[in-house]
């Protein structure tokens, strides 16, 4: 039996990934831009968001840094972040125990914020997809923000039923590219910044 509380336990925000961490430059200046008007704007100006990039460029902080800055503006605001891979799990698991979908449906029908993250393995997944699109539309058409990861832009992704296509393209869709020579560099230095050794020293040569 698969139950809410055992959803939650998988859709923590991350208090380590913040806005004031992450290191901004032209790669992921839009991006950027766009997460924190997100963050900060009840008028649901980018909504969806889509965020896209190669693995390991920042999405996830960003998407984290969202859910953390919005709980900080709205504690008593429902937030919930999860990953496609636990986001399937979920619903199979759900659907195994032979409970109504539509009580799985109902666990997002009070959700202000919701983060997914790595939408393309959505890839092939036809009852799952069709589970994520009415979830989807509930939350849009009940004035709440959804922000969605991904490895390709909405065009890219493959594997995915056109109607979900067609949703996330509904919104606004920003990049991350790979970080230029300085941004590679500031952010190698806040990541040591955040190990909190004094006694680790790496000179700008090794950097």
């Amino acid at each position: 039996c698969f139950s809410f509380y055992a959803l939650c336990l998988y859709c923590q925000l991350n208090k380590k990934y913040t806005f004031d961490n992450f290191v901004q430059g032209e790669c992921n200046k839009e991006a950027l831009t766009a997460a924190l008007i997100v963050s900060d704007d009840s008028s649901l100006t980018y909504n969806p968001l889509f965020i896209y990039s190669h693995s390991g460029l920042g999405k996830t902080h960003l998407l984290h840094a969202i859910g953390n800055y919005y709980q900080e503006k709205h504690p008593e605001a429902n937030i919930m972040y999860i990953s496609t891979d636990t986001f399937l799990e979920a619903f199979v698991n759900y659907v195994r125990g032979y409970q109504d979908q539509q009580n799985f449906y109902a666990y997002f029908d009070k959700v202000d914020l919701l983060l997914v993250d790595d939408i393309q393995f959505l890839f092939g997944k036809e009852k799952s997809s069709e589970m994520f699109f009415h979830i989807f539309n509930e939350i849009i058409n009940s004035n709440h923000q959804i922000v969605i990861t991904s490895d390709k832009m909405p065009d890219e992704l493959q594997g995915i039923e056109e109607r979900l296509i067609s949703r996330f393209k509904s919104g606004l869709s920003f990049g991350i590219d790979p970080p230029e020579f300085e941004t590679a560099k500031a952010i190698l230095e806040k990541k040591i910044e955040n190990l909190g050794n004094t006694d680790l020293v790496i000179t700008d040569d090794v950097l």
